[in-house]
């Protein structure tokens, strides 16, 4: 299926393309798992079948074909294909679209008046290597994407093993190692100040894997909504990395912004899950950036609802914006992390907005802007 970047990217060339042709329809046919799709159109004729085979249909037969064609006045079998699309033209021109190892299309340019010359025959060529061009270079783009995702994912996998490994398994191994021990000593007392020990060791081992746990997935953002999950991170937060962390929530219909550092507000609703999970990870992880990297003593977590948009930012006081040399391999990652683009990725799969720019006085803003129409209905308060 085409993303939707490449849907924008057909429609927009779509647009252009009956702009130098001057014609009266430009169509963007790509083939897609053995089906010929209209993807892009633009002008004057309503295009009746948006799909067809490539085998056995006369659109297909046209593909197959792979040249440019010219027809004037076409009637016939030669005009079988538009009768499919259910269009009709006095003249049509057809390009072959070639993307090596990315399957192809056509590129059609329609007139119901008048007919087509051998200039608009070149211009349609060169237009048509332009998309094929374009389109390819967006879904290397996006191809790369998708790659790059899966990295950063597997490095969480990787990260969340070792800590697994490195902390809790080696911590239980141990405490068994010192139970064994003192087991095969005949002493009672070293072996009740042993099992206290061992009690005491596993009752860190157990406040590790829940702060793991909350890692992967914090209950409060399921059982008391964005806002409790947010202060519960910002207290996490300066325990952990000893950053003063101020949020400001104002989620409320007709009430005051929730307290910073209370767990909740009657009045305050909740978001759709999707979008309540997208912003704790956001902010989570760039929480996570500023103890890291900023050398930051505070923070802001700011979420309002305005203007028909939620807006979410953080705001710290550190150094600011990272050099050249200590972004990632594609410039939107830490010292080689995946952080960064983790969160546009976020940002992008809600539709959402996300810029990362220098704060009042120093340190640096990461802004999250996502429209809220068209998005499910939010939860009501438990």
């Amino acid at each position: 299926m085409l993303s939707g970047s490449e849907l924008w990217l057909l429609r927009l060339m779509a647009d252009r393309g009956l702009a130098l042709l001057d014609a009266g329809t430009l169509l963007l046919v790509i083939e897609e798992r053995g089906e010929l799709r209209v993807a892009a159109s633009s002008g004057e004729a309503a295009v009746r079948l948006r799909i067809a085979p490539v085998q056995g249909s006369a659109l297909g037969e046209l593909y197959l074909a792979g040249q440019p064609v010219a027809l004037d006045r076409p009637r016939g079998r030669e005009a079988a294909w538009l009768h499919e699309l259910g269009v009709e033209a006095r003249a049509a021109l057809v390009e072959p679209l070639i993307m090596e190892g990315q399957g192809g299309g056509l590129v059609i340019a329609l007139r119901a008046q008048g007919g087509f010359r051998d200039a608009d025959r070149r211009a349609l060529n060169a237009f048509a290597t332009s998309v094929a061009k374009r389109l390819a270079a967006e879904r290397s783009v996006e191809i790369e994407r998708l790659r790059y995702g899966m990295e950063a994912r597997e490095h969480e996998r990787t990260r969340w093993a070792r800590e697994i490994h490195d902390e809790s398994i080696q911590g239980i191994g141990a405490l068994r190692l010192q139970l064994a021990n003192a087991r095969d000593v005949d002493d009672r007392d070293a072996l009740k100040g042993t099992v206290d020990d061992v009690l005491e060791g596993l009752g860190h081992e157990i406040d590790g894997l829940r702060h793991l746990i909350t890692e992967l997935r914090p209950a409060a953002l399921d059982d008391l909504g964005l806002a409790a999950a947010l202060q519960a991170l910002a207290r996490r937060a300066q325990a952990i990395d000893g950053l003063d962390v101020e949020t400001e929530i104002e989620l409320a219909d007709d009430a005051p912004p929730a307290e910073n550092g209370s767990m909740d507000h009657p009045a305050v609703r909740r978001l759709d899950p999707e979008l309540e999970s997208t912003i704790y990870r956001i902010v989570q992880e760039a929480l996570t950036n500023v103890g890291r990297h900023a050398q930051a003593t505070a923070a802001v977590v700011r979420v309002v609802e305005r203007g028909g948009a939620l807006h979410a930012s953080v705001t710290d006081d550190g150094r600011g914006m990272p050099d050249v040399e200590r972004l990632g391999p594609r410039g939107d990652g830490l010292e080689g992390g995946f952080g960064m683009s983790g969160m546009h990725e976020r940002a992008e799969l809600i539709g959402g907005e996300l810029e990362f720019g220098a704060a009042p006085g120093g340190g640096t803003t990461v802004r999250l802007t996502v429209p809220l129409a068209g998005r499910p209905a939010s939860t009501p308060p438990a």
